[in-house]
């Protein structure tokens, strides 16, 4: 292998003049900071009890919910407004 000498010499002067860096300040890293609003950690306490709600009902009432969630997507499912309301004023009323 054979190298080629440096054609110019203000190459290697222009790399002797570099002075070495001395005086470096070290600046303090800024980190990254996440905050939640008051209604995402609301969101997510709910979430996270209708998760442990769902995983700890029985294999038939597993079932049944899949049933009426596919009865929902079909678009087969409803229900009449009298039961609905008549199950809103029974909860209210057991308060």
């Amino acid at each position: 292998m054979k190298i080629d000498p440096i054609l110019n010499p203000n190459i290697i002067k222009s790399y002797q003049a570099l002075k070495p860096v001395s005086n470096v300040r070290k600046v303090a890293s800024k980190r990254d900071e996440v905050s939640f609003s008051e209604e995402a950690l609301s969101f997510s306490k709910a979430m996270e009890e209708a998760r442990d709600a769902i995983e700890s009902r029985t294999p038939e009432e597993r079932a049944r919910l899949a049933e009426l969630a596919n009865a929902v997507r079909r678009g087969e499912y409803s229900v009449g407004s009298d039961l609905v309301a008549d199950k809103i004023l029974e909860s209210v009323l057991r308060r």
